[in-house]
């Protein structure tokens, strides 16, 4: 867990880019991105580093996505097994989109 902190520590904050992604990263490496389409109101992908993983990225990802767009978005299909853990998580399920 003492490892995992001092990760997120360097974590940079979230930028959208082409108005369609929002990439997170830190001095080294892509942690994740997001790619969404604000006319369809979903998310297209979603990729976190395995390393970065559990740790609040992905809901990150989507919520600046979300406060962009101004609504809420939906994972568009198909969807992984692994995305449909995410979806049903607690930390995608608790997030506050336009706080």
């Amino acid at each position: 867990l003492k490892c995992l902190r001092s990760r997120e520590m360097d974590v940079n904050e979230p930028v959208i880019i082409n108005d369609d992604t929002v990439i997170i990263s830190n001095k080294n490496t892509t942690i994740g991105y997001a790619h969404f389409n604000k006319n369809a109101d979903t998310i297209e992908y979603i990729f976190v580093h395995p390393m970065f993983r559990r740790s609040g990225i992905g809901a990150k990802l989507i919520i600046t996505a979300e406060k962009f767009v101004g609504r809420i978005l939906k994972p568009a299909k198909p969807i992984s097994p692994m995305g449909q853990n995410f979806f049903r998580s607690l930390k995608y399920q608790d997030r506050q989109i336009l706080s």
